[in-house]
This record gives C-alpha cells, sequence and structure tokens, in this order.
C-alpha cells in the first residue's frame, strides 16, 4: 500500500491537466472523467458479491493487474480520448483491487476509523516526497506537458508491475465469516435484498454516499486545472499543494480515527465539513501562490471525512457478512454520481465560470449531506 500510494500520489495532481494538454476543453475533461463513474458501477454489484463469496487474495491481485493496464494506457496516450479507457479501467481496479472490503472485514467496529486512519496517515508518509520528486521530473522532461507528465506515469507503470509481483508472491488468503445465513445460499438477488432486511439505515447512507462521491468528483478533476490555468501555478507550486495534501492527511487523519473511534462517526464528520469547505473558498479567491497550498492543506479533512469517517460508519450499517454485497451496492449508485459529476461541473466551467465549479460542493454538502447525515443513527457501540 506504502509503494502504490507513493507511485499514486506522483501522477495524480497532473492527470486531469494531462487531458488539458493533450487538447480536451472543460467539458471533454469532465467527459473524460466521467469515464470514472462507469469503470467503478458497472461491475460494482457482481464484483460485491464475489467478494462475500469467494477468494479476496485472488480478487485483489486482479485489480492489481488492472492497475498496471492504466498506467500504461496513460503513459502511451496520444490523443485526450485515449484517457478515458484508462480512467475506466482505473476506477474499475479500485472497485476490484481496492483494500476497502479487506479493512471492513479485518478491523474490529470499535477499532476501524483508528485502522483507517493508520492506513491513511501513516501510509501516506513516504508520499510526502512524491510531488516534490514528480516536480524534479518534469523539469528534466521540459516542464508541465505532454512528455513531462507521461514520463511520470512510464515510471508508475513500472512500479506497479514489480508491485503486482510481490503482492502475488507474498500475500495469504484472508479468512472471513462464511456467506449469508450460516454458508446457506440464497441466490444472487435474494443476497442483495438481504443486505437491505438486515442493514440500518441503507437508503439514506446511499444517498449521503453517492453526494459525497459526486462532490468529490465534481470539484477534483478541476482543482489543479483551475490552479495551473486560472491561478497560473507551475509544477513546483502544484507539486507543494499536492505535499500539503499528503501533511494534512499525515498530521490529522490518526488523531481524528481515534477520536471518531471514541466520541463517534458523526461528530468528526461535522467537525471536518467547515473546513474542507474553507478549502474551496481559499482556492477561489487565493491571491497568492500560498493560499493555494494551506487550501490543499486543508483538503485533507475532506478525504479524512470520506475514507476515515464515512468510511468506518458505512460498513458498520451492515452485516459483516453483507460488507462485500454493501459496497457492491453502493459502488453501483456513487457511480452514477460519479458519471455526472465532472461533466455536470465542466459545464458548469464553460457556461457560469470556474469559481462556480467550488462553490457548489459547498452547498450540497452543507445544505443536504449533513441533514440527511442527521437523520442516520451512530454506528459506534463501545
Amino acid at each position: 500500500m506504502l509503494f502504490n500510494r507513493f507511485f499514486d500520489n506522483m501522477t495524480l495532481q497532473y492527470s486531469d491537466i494531462y487531458v488539458r494538454t493533450l487538447g480536451a476543453d472543460p467539458v471533454q475533461v469532465g467527459l473524460v472523467n466521467s469515464a470514472g463513474g462507469i469503470g467503478s458501477g458497472i461491475m460494482s454489484i457482481p464484483i460485491g458479491w464475489l467478494q462475500d463469496r469467494y477468494s479476496l487474495k485472488k480478487i485483489f491481485i486482479f485489480g492489481l493487474s488492472l492497475f498496471a493496464l492504466s498506467s500504461l494506457l496513460y503513459a502511451s496516450a496520444s490523443s485526450w480520448l485515449i484517457i478515458a479507457p484508462a480512467i475506466f479501467l482505473t476506477n474499475f481496479a479500485t472497485r476490484v483491487g481496492g483494500c476497502m472490503t479487506i479493512c471492513d472485514i479485518c478491523l474490529k467496529n470499535e477499532d476501524r476509523a483508528t485502522g483507517k486512519a493508520l492506513c491513511e496517515g501513516a501510509g501516506s508518509i513516504p508520499s510526502l516526497l512524491a510531488p516534490t520528486i514528480a516536480a524534479l521530473i518534469l523539469v528534466y522532461f521540459g516542464g508541465v506537458g505532454v512528455t513531462g507528465i507521461s514520463s511520470l506515469y512510464w515510471i508508475q507503470f513500472v512500479a506497479r508491475v514489480i508491485l503486482l509481483v510481490f503482492t502475488a508472491k507474498r500475500m495469504t488468503e484472508i479468512i472471513r465469516l462464511s456467506p449469508t445465513n450460516g454458508g446457506r445460499a440464497l441466490g444472487f438477488l435474494k443476497d442483495m435484498r438481504e443486505v437491505f432486511t438486515r442493514g440500518v439505515a441503507t437508503k439514506r447512507w446511499i444517498v449521503f454516499s453517492s453526494l459525497g462521491q459526486f462532490v468529490i468528483y465534481w470539484a477534483t478533476p478541476f482543482r489543479y486545472v483551475f490552479a495551473h490555468e486560472i491561478k497560473k501555478a507551475d509544477q513546483f507550486v502544484i507539486g507543494y499543494m499536492a505535499t500539503a495534501k499528503v501533511l494534512g492527511i499525515v498530521l490529522f487523519s490518526i488523531p481524528l480515527g481515534r477520536i471518531s473511534d471514541s466520541a463517534g462517526r458523526k461528530k468528526v464528520f461535522y467537525f471536518t465539513v467547515p473546513l474542507f469547505c474553507l478549502s474551496y473558498i481559499l482556492l477561489v479567491l487565493a491571491p497568492t501562490f500560498e493560499f493555494l497550498v494551506i487550501a490543499s492543506l486543508l483538503e485533507a479533512f475532506e478525504q479524512i471525512s470520506l475514507y476515515v469517517v464515512s468510511g468506518s460508519m458505512g460498513p458498520e450499517l451492515v452485516p459483516i457478512d453483507c460488507v462485500g454485497r454493501w459496497r457492491g451496492i453502493l459502488g453501483l449508485f456513487t457511480s452514477v454520481a460519479m458519471t455526472v459529476a465532472p461533466v455536470a461541473a465542466g459545464l458548469v466551467w464553460n457556461t457560469i465560470g470556474p469559481f462556480y465549479v467550488f462553490l457548489i460542493p459547498i452547498a450540497i454538502s452543507l445544505l443536504i449531506r449533513v441533514p440527511v447525515l442527521i437523520t442516520i443513527p451512530e454506528t459506534l457501540k463501545r
């Protein structure tokens, strides 16, 4: 995980700038990113069902092979159209080869937020160096352009192949509870319905979680594009921004994870909302590059709220033997949000203005997500 995250953070902040340098306009940037939603959702429910019944190790390794293939597509892209299947594969791989279901199954409820925080926080420490190293590589290859960014993806491709081979040799099988109802097979459709009959507040959580992904996929494709094109940030400023975000995750994930495991998930989420909303405001109003960096530091609270706080609460709404299917059902609905959001944001950028791309998520978070969460019971039981 440390290895993979390091090389992710070499390219993440340049992925949408790469699409722009390959000739895409803002709406096309949104369309390309919509492929991610399709990739995440197209097999979410079948994969979730398989994860509850078959080898998590084999499914995980298959996902890692898809990650490597997506890096190859990025690296060899000669047109922005090639990025669409690369993003499709990346998000499909995240659903197949992501560690969320493994983490959900292996952690106890009272330690889940801390465990996820350790993964996000301590696991991000090596990544603090990745944006600076990426900036230096870009300088060597001529700056923020097609040649420079593609070189980062070639490096990432080689790294992911090495990770795939290492994991296939060293990873052990994950032991977990038998499938539903003590191992008695119900059939695919009944298995899916069982998640709702045995779960708590599942429909409201689908709304809450889908809107969270909508906000992320609305703003993220345009954050570094905005900094580069509107605020005139070069590769070093972009590198500082990416480092600041990782630093925020390293500094605050574990303390907030511990508080979430003691005081409750919802209280910590309410604490993070004004902080990541402030990150959007600072990004829009930033008079100097320093404010862009501060905005990125505060952006870390959005990721913490999504992966540590919400990521802990979500699986606790259903029995542990339903987690795979529950992740699959959530993946189907969130993929719709992930597909629509970047296209809609691109249209807003073109028609109303770039600034509104970062103001609308604030309204969604404060006026819809928070009220929905208030109606969902706290899941922490100590």
